[in-house]
């Protein structure tokens, strides 16, 4: 079972904004598109899978985050809601480490189950 991302985003993540995070964790990660364009995985050496970034949908409704999240923030609307994966082995420690990147560079919230 992977670890659930969800990133709250003021604009929609591009794969060069993902390129960038996951170069400035660790310059030798790829990213490729995986089903049929429709998501963006970040992956090591190897093709080892680190995370998957699918497209973001826009937030526009007061109250939908607060539905759709336990411990929702505070974030301003409209906002983009991106969902992510990454393993729940050491590569997806990486694969966090990509997502808080791409959170900080877009000045977006990140939010990272810990089951």
């Amino acid at each position: 079972m992977p670890r659930d991302i969800t990133i709250l985003s003021p604009t929609i993540p591009d794969a060069l904004d993902l390129a960038t995070a996951a170069r400035a964790v660790d310059e030798s990660y790829g990213e490729r598109e995986i089903d049929e364009g429709d998501a963006l995985q970040v992956f090591a050496e190897g093709g080892e899978p680190l995370l998957t970034v699918w497209g973001a949908r826009e937030l526009t409704t007061a109250g939908e985050i607060e539905r759709l999240l336990p411990h929702p923030p505070e974030v301003r609307l409209p906002v983009f809601w991106v969902d992510a994966v990454a393993p729940l082995a050491d590569a997806g420690e990486a694969g966090v480490s990509v997502a808080l990147r791409l959170a900080l560079g877009l000045d977006a919230t990140c939010i990272v189950e810990d089951d």
